[in-house]
């Protein structure tokens, strides 16, 4: 039997006549991606009964066996415009592993919006792709034209969806908004973008700075978490962090923000626009704004995975990087302060990232460099090798960093700027600042000895995650191939590709 949540309405129900039509239809997986599934949309004004109806896909995509789900409703005014936005929210539980749905959502006074979603599958049960990128921003400008924009980012989503993944991973700075002068119809650009994809599988995400939108709650997410339905973290800080499991792979998101030490979600527009920015306190650094409760709740969680003898990989996604040779914005020492020991002492096998606006993978890494006040990455080479045309590494030695900030953003750094292309750059400090003046970054370089392959031909792109299982010989692998296209263009090809295989049974610490 399906089940979902219901809540009770925050504002007084309209008279249906005339309502508007359900929009931004999109998806997201609850804890179990096998099981569990949330369908979130939007509308123009408060509705009247939304709910969602959902059942077993027949030949035709359509309903064979429809079950109604209520809404919960959630409404936040934003602090820059005073735009009401009104979400609505159904979440499905016990489905049927590898299944397909077919679902609609609807309203009184409105034709519904149909889409059909897979869920995933259970355990070693069966092969799954999935995807990422992070940075991708909306195709045209919206108000006057302060927040970035390019038509890669509208075909980003087509390259996606050609290649039918599960789902779609969106590493962080979504579509910019707290630069926009028209925030709300900035989150709409983007939701009508991303929805001819995000209705028919979860695109699950990860805040970066640019969610951040100074007045909009406590950290600035507001928006960001208003329109997102994501797992609990067991904290006051729901759907800032959160895992789900997919088959025998753990995913867990992470907010960067909480531990970066670059001042990274300021913003002049807001700070100069939003009535009572200085007065009501709004302070957009967000430095260690848990208190420590996210890393206390992922070494828990890394600590369930590595003894949860169905769960064989771990892949983390998050925003902002450990490493880089963009020569943009750089590694974040308070990354590697924070996230990094953990990460070396349970063997996350993968790091997804973005907010460098390129593609760079590392060697596997584990450790730091003997004597390196930056904590730099130590490589461990001897954990690569070649297979079938491709890198191979073993993450048993070593974690893999991949950054994949080329999801639409039009602003790309310089093959060379003040630094060596061999050097890495660390942001190891800020310099003086306050909630009206942005903290600059204070860098230092290194050596970018963890620096397997930089894409500097093509400036936006992609990559797939193919997972197997179980193989002959009793091997499990991922497959990671990276698409790659020019600006402008919709031809995104394959730029670099790496497979990850351990035994099936691996002992990570070997």
């Amino acid at each position: 039997m399906l089940t979902g949540r219901n809540a009770a309405p925050l504002v007084r129900r309209p008279d249906s006549s005339g309502a508007p039509a359900p929009e931004q239809v999109h998806l997201q997986f609850g804890a179990d991606a096998a099981g569990q599934v949330a369908v979130s949309w939007a509308a123009s004004a408060a509705v009247a009964r939304p709910r969602l109806r959902v059942g077993p896909a027949d030949g035709t995509a359509s309903l064979s066996l429809g079950s109604q789900v209520e809404a919960d409703e959630r409404v936040y005014v934003d602090a820059l415009t005073g735009e009401a936005v009104f979400t609505y929210h159904a979440s499905i539980g016990s489905l049927e592993p590898g299944t397909q749905y077919a679902y609609e959502v609807l309203h009184d006074g409105s034709p519904p919006a149909a889409g059909t979603f897979r869920t995933g599958p259970r355990g070693r049960s069966g092969p799954f792709r999935f995807t990422s990128f992070g940075d991708q921003s909306v195709p045209e400008p919206v108000g006057l034209g302060h927040g970035p924009h390019s038509v890669n980012a509208r075909y980003v989503v087509d390259a996606v969806d050609r290649l039918d993944p599960l789902f779609h991973l969106i590493n962080g700075d979504l579509c910019y908004a707290n630069g926009s002068d028209q925030p709300v119809a900035t989150w709409t650009s983007y939701f009508r973008n991303i929805a001819r994809s995000a209705r028919f599988r979860p695109w699950m995400p990860t805040a970066g700075n640019h969610e951040n939108e100074a007045g909009n709650g406590p950290q600035g997410y507001l928006s960001y978490l208003t329109r997102f339905d994501l797992p609990g973290n067991g904290t006051p800080f729901r759907g800032n962090w959160y895992a789900f499991t997919a088959g025998a792979v753990r995913f867990i998101a992470l907010n960067n923000d909480d531990v970066c030490l670059q001042d990274g979600g300021f913003s002049g527009l807001r700070r100069d626009n939003v009535p009572g920015y200085l007065a009501r306190g709004f302070d957009p650094y967000l430095n260690g704004y848990s208190g420590g409760r996210q890393r206390q709740w992922l070494e828990r969680e890394l600590a369930a995975a590595r003894a949860d003898e169905d769960i064989d990989w771990i892949v983390v996604f998050m925003h902002q990087v450990a490493m880089s040779s963009a020569h943009f914005n750089g590694a974040d020492l308070g990354i590697r302060q924070h996230w990094l020991p953990l990460f070396d002492t349970y063997g996350v096998d993968l790091v997804l990232s973005g907010h460098e606006h390129h593609f760079e993978r590392s060697y596997p890494v584990r450790g730091v460099l003997a004597g390196s006040s930056l904590l730099t990455p130590a490589p461990v080479r001897e954990a690569t090798g070649r297979r079938r045309g491709a890198a191979e590494i073993d993450t048993r030695h070593g974690t893999v960093h991949l950054t994949i900030g080329g999801g639409g953003h039009p602003y790309q750094p310089a093959a060379r700027r003040r630094h060596d292309p061999h050097e890495g750059i660390v942001i190891v400090g800020v310099g003086p600042g306050s909630p009206q003046v942005q903290r600059r970054s204070v860098i230092e370089t290194e050596p970018a000895t963890w620096s397997a392959y930089r894409d500097q031909k093509t400036p936006f792109g992609f990559a797939s995650a193919d997972v197997a299982p179980v193989e002959p010989g009793g091997t499990t692998s991922i497959t990671i191939t990276y698409w790659g296209a020019a600006a402008g263009s919709a031809a995104y090809r394959p730029r670099d590709r790496v497979v990850l295989p351990k035994p099936l049974t691996a002992d990570w610490r070997q």
